[in-house]
């Protein structure tokens, strides 16, 4: 009894599709084994995100003043501060805090897990030494000027968010602070009001 040739072709080209839709079916389950294995870097930041992976995203992001019942100094508005500066008086420190709120309106709780910190954004005068403490930070004037600092969130030794920078005055003026209740709206083109 001899094979029929046509019948052989279809029987090699079923096995062949099942095998792709199969070899295709797993590859869409699983097998990311090799993933995990070889694609970490130093870091242990992966190809599928890296260090954003890592980012918190955050909507709301307000500065405290401590020593005044934590009343907001000012609040970042998109790449911005919105009020400022921040005054820290030559020879003494100010202590603050911050209020932050993820993308999923999760109040971030500062202290354990995720800290505060700030640097002194490249470039700008160096009067002013910082002090984190976790869940708030020390800002101390060591000369009278102006400079600007960056706040962080930081996870580990990872930075997961950062500020824009923030001007601050070191001399003899008092710290104004920002009535949320009372702040303005956000009605034109450019998130600001033209009334001022």
């Amino acid at each position: 009894m001899t094979a029929d040739p046509r019948s052989a072709t279809r029987r090699t080209l079923l096995a062949t599709s099942g095998s792709i839709a199969l070899a295709g079916l797993a590859g869409c389950l699983g097998g990311d084994d090799d993933d995990d294995n070889g694609d970490d870097d130093e870091n242990g930041a992966n190809e599928n995100g890296g260090d954003e992976a890592e980012s918190l995203e955050i909507e709301e992001f307000h500065l405290l003043d401590r020593d005044h019942d934590e009343d907001v100094i000012a609040y970042v508005h998109g790449d911005h501060w919105d009020h400022g500066p921040l005054m820290v008086p030559d020879g003494d420190h100010v202590s603050l805090g911050a209020h932050a709120v993820d993308a999923d309106g999760d109040e971030v709780e500062l202290g354990e897990d995720i800290e505060l910190d700030a640097k002194i954004y490249e470039g700008a005068d160096e009067i002013v030494s910082i002090d984190a403490h976790g869940d708030h930070l020390d800002v101390e004037g060591d000369e009278e000027g102006f400079t600007d600092v960056i706040f962080q969130l930081v996870e580990g030794d990872e930075v997961v968010y950062e500020t824009p920078e923030l001007e601050v005055e070191v001399g003899d003026g008092e710290q104004e602070h920002v009535d949320m209740d009372d702040d303005h709206d956000h009605d034109d083109d450019h998130d600001h009001d033209d009334d001022h």
